[in-house]
Protein backbone atom coordinates (compact mmCIF):
# COMPACT_ATOMS: atom_id res chain seq x y z
CA UNK A 1 0.00 0.00 0.00
CA UNK A 2 1.34 3.40 -0.82
CA UNK A 3 0.26 5.75 0.80
CA UNK A 4 0.61 9.53 -0.45
CA UNK A 5 0.97 12.21 2.07
CA UNK A 6 0.14 15.66 0.55
CA UNK A 7 2.29 18.43 2.20
CA UNK A 8 0.07 21.05 4.18
CA UNK A 9 -0.15 24.45 3.10
CA UNK A 10 2.20 26.36 5.51
CA UNK A 11 4.50 23.72 4.84
CA UNK A 12 4.50 24.62 1.44
CA UNK A 13 4.79 28.14 1.47
CA UNK A 14 8.77 29.07 1.95
CA UNK A 15 10.00 26.19 -0.53
CA UNK A 16 7.46 27.19 -3.44
CA UNK A 17 7.69 30.73 -3.80
CA UNK A 18 11.58 30.50 -3.38
CA UNK A 19 12.12 27.90 -5.36
CA UNK A 20 8.33 27.17 -7.35
CA UNK A 21 9.25 23.52 -6.57
CA UNK A 22 7.13 20.36 -4.23
CA UNK A 23 7.44 21.01 -0.97
CA UNK A 24 10.53 20.75 1.09
CA UNK A 25 9.44 17.55 3.15
CA UNK A 26 6.36 16.42 5.44
CA UNK A 27 7.73 16.12 8.90
CA UNK A 28 6.84 19.23 10.49
CA UNK A 29 10.51 19.01 12.44
CA UNK A 30 12.78 19.13 9.35
CA UNK A 31 10.35 21.95 7.91
CA UNK A 32 11.35 24.09 11.33
CA UNK A 33 14.70 23.30 11.40
CA UNK A 34 15.07 24.85 7.71
CA UNK A 35 13.15 27.72 8.95
CA UNK A 36 14.96 28.16 12.20
CA UNK A 37 17.67 28.34 9.77
CA UNK A 38 16.61 30.82 7.10
CA UNK A 39 15.62 32.96 10.42
CA UNK A 40 18.98 32.94 11.86
CA UNK A 41 20.53 33.71 8.60
CA UNK A 42 18.42 37.09 8.30
CA UNK A 43 19.25 38.08 11.42
CA UNK A 44 23.14 37.79 11.10
CA UNK A 45 22.51 39.35 7.97
CA UNK A 46 20.18 42.03 9.70
CA UNK A 47 23.16 42.48 12.56
CA UNK A 48 25.71 42.71 10.11
CA UNK A 49 23.92 45.33 7.85
CA UNK A 50 23.34 47.19 10.88
CA UNK A 51 27.21 48.00 11.54
CA UNK A 52 28.12 48.52 8.11
CA UNK A 53 25.48 51.13 7.48
CA UNK A 54 26.44 52.95 10.97
CA UNK A 55 25.31 56.20 11.56
CA UNK A 56 23.00 56.61 8.02
CA UNK A 57 20.57 54.64 10.06
CA UNK A 58 19.01 55.21 13.61
CA UNK A 59 19.24 51.61 15.31
CA UNK A 60 18.69 52.14 18.91
CA UNK A 61 21.68 53.13 20.65
CA UNK A 62 20.62 51.17 23.89
CA UNK A 63 21.94 47.34 23.55
CA UNK A 64 19.02 45.71 24.65
CA UNK A 65 17.06 48.06 22.13
CA UNK A 66 19.17 47.47 19.24
CA UNK A 67 19.04 43.69 20.05
CA UNK A 68 15.42 43.38 19.57
CA UNK A 69 15.20 46.16 17.07
CA UNK A 70 17.43 43.90 14.95
CA UNK A 71 15.06 40.98 15.09
CA UNK A 72 12.24 42.86 14.31
CA UNK A 73 13.74 43.91 11.78
CA UNK A 74 14.77 40.35 11.11
CA UNK A 75 11.20 39.14 11.63
CA UNK A 76 9.67 41.63 8.81
CA UNK A 77 12.20 40.67 6.80
CA UNK A 78 11.19 37.11 6.71
CA UNK A 79 7.63 37.95 6.70
CA UNK A 80 7.81 39.89 3.73
CA UNK A 81 10.78 38.93 1.51
CA UNK A 82 10.95 35.13 2.25
CA UNK A 83 7.09 35.04 2.91
CA UNK A 84 6.97 32.89 6.26
CA UNK A 85 3.70 32.97 7.85
CA UNK A 86 3.88 35.17 11.52
CA UNK A 87 3.65 31.71 13.13
CA UNK A 88 6.16 29.93 11.24
CA UNK A 89 8.51 32.95 12.25
CA UNK A 90 6.98 33.21 16.11
CA UNK A 91 8.31 29.36 16.17
CA UNK A 92 11.70 30.39 14.76
CA UNK A 93 12.59 33.37 17.11
CA UNK A 94 10.77 31.86 20.03
CA UNK A 95 7.83 34.17 20.22
CA UNK A 96 4.22 34.77 19.75
CA UNK A 97 2.81 35.15 16.09
CA UNK A 98 1.54 38.45 17.91
CA UNK A 99 4.77 39.90 18.30
CA UNK A 100 5.81 39.05 15.06
CA UNK A 101 2.94 41.27 13.40
CA UNK A 102 3.62 43.64 15.90
CA UNK A 103 7.27 43.93 15.05
CA UNK A 104 6.07 43.95 11.09
CA UNK A 105 3.61 46.94 11.91
CA UNK A 106 6.75 48.50 13.92
CA UNK A 107 8.97 48.36 11.18
CA UNK A 108 6.38 49.43 8.42
CA UNK A 109 5.63 52.61 10.21
CA UNK A 110 9.33 53.19 10.07
CA UNK A 111 9.93 52.47 6.17
CA UNK A 112 8.46 56.54 6.02
CA UNK A 113 12.10 57.23 6.34
CA UNK A 114 13.93 57.09 3.30
CA UNK A 115 17.55 55.85 4.32
CA UNK A 116 15.82 53.30 6.77
CA UNK A 117 13.67 51.99 3.77
CA UNK A 118 16.72 52.08 1.61
CA UNK A 119 18.40 50.06 4.59
CA UNK A 120 15.46 47.74 4.44
CA UNK A 121 14.87 47.13 0.92
CA UNK A 122 18.76 46.04 0.67
CA UNK A 123 18.34 43.52 3.65
CA UNK A 124 15.49 41.82 2.08
CA UNK A 125 17.58 41.76 -1.28
CA UNK A 126 20.33 40.16 0.74
CA UNK A 127 18.55 37.83 2.92
CA UNK A 128 16.53 36.32 -0.22
CA UNK A 129 19.57 35.81 -1.94
CA UNK A 130 21.60 34.28 0.74
CA UNK A 131 18.86 32.25 1.93
CA UNK A 132 18.59 30.91 -2.04
CA UNK A 133 21.91 30.71 -2.95
CA UNK A 134 22.41 28.02 0.99
CA UNK A 135 19.59 26.47 -0.36
CA UNK A 136 18.39 26.57 3.37
CA UNK A 137 16.28 23.04 2.87
CA UNK A 138 15.49 19.93 3.44
CA UNK A 139 14.80 17.71 0.40
CA UNK A 140 13.72 14.07 2.23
Amino acid sequence: MNEQRVASPVATTFHQRLNHQPAWCIERASQMSDIRKACRIVLLITKEMALVAGERISIRAERRRSVSHYRQIAMYVCHVSLQLSLSEIGLAFGRDRTTVAYSCRVIEDRRDDRSFDEFIAAVERLAYNVVIAAEVRHDG
